[in-house]
């Protein structure tokens, strides 16, 4: 009889909604936690591709909720300056 091995730390999921500064676009971020194990992942926004930063132990799913309301259709480019 085969047994599923459980993990050895198990994590919380957090769940939250943001709009994106760029395009105006809505969308939903699932990223898992894992208690004493902090670690930032990288997310971006599905309509221009801005990233951000969350606190997960795997790179965050995000899910469109809203288009883009900019009425563009360009990627966000990041500046230098």
């Amino acid at each position: 009889m085969k047994h599923a091995m459980e993990p050895a730390i198990t994590g919380s999921l957090s769940i939250f909604e943001r709009s994106c500064g760029y395009c105006g676009a809505r969308f939903r971020v699932l990223a898992t936690q894992v208690p004493d194990h902090p670690h930032r992942e990288e997310y971006a926004c599905p309509e221009c591709g801005k990233c951000y930063v969350a606190e997960a132990s795997a790179e965050p799913e995000v899910q469109l909720l809203r288009p883009r309301s900019d009425g563009k259709n360009d990627r966000y480019q990041e500046t230098m300056f």
